[in-house]
């Protein structure tokens, strides 16, 4: 098992919008990743937590995964996969306000029985990396839409 830190992206909105865009959004975060995956599915097993499972392409083919999602608004997103090349990898989201921003950190202890450890290491944070490049333009729209909504 691996630890990692991927520690200061930066969302330019108050810590409540941010939230919202994954918590409640159905129009704009669902089209941030849908290349990669495919066939998303969620069972609320508790008022805070969520069974996740769907499919993601990894090296050409597509690869189901399972996770469950232990969520504590505004604060924090606990990530235990469940199924998968990472089963048994454990990642905490950590939300942060900054006056009009906000700033999420991922501590993980990442597990692979597919990789090396520093192989397991530069694929989670280069995964990190794409979420959040992903992430970013639907994530402005979505803020655009709510002002507007104003």
């Amino acid at each position: 098992m691996v630890y990692l830190e991927d520690r200061g992206a930066v969302y330019d909105a108050p810590l409540d919008v941010v939230w919202d865009f994954w918590r409640k959004d159905e129009k704009y975060h669902p089209k941030a990743h849908r290349t990669d995956v495919r066939n998303f599915e969620g069972k609320e097993l508790s008022e805070v937590t969520t069974l996740l499972t769907y499919e993601e392409r990894q090296g050409g083919r597509w690869v189901k995964r399972a996770c469950r999602m232990t969520t504590i608004p505004p604060a924090v997103r606990v990530q235990e996969d469940l199924e998968g090349p990472y089963a048994g990898s454990i990642k905490v989201f950590l939300y942060t306000p900054r006056g009009p921003k906000t700033t999420v950190d991922v501590l993980a202890y990442v597990k692979s029985l597919e990789l090396t450890p520093k192989q397991a290491e530069l694929d989670t944070r280069r995964k990190f990396a794409k979420a959040y490049r992903e992430d970013l333009p639907w994530f402005r729209k979505y803020v655009r839409s709510r002002q507007s909504e104003r």
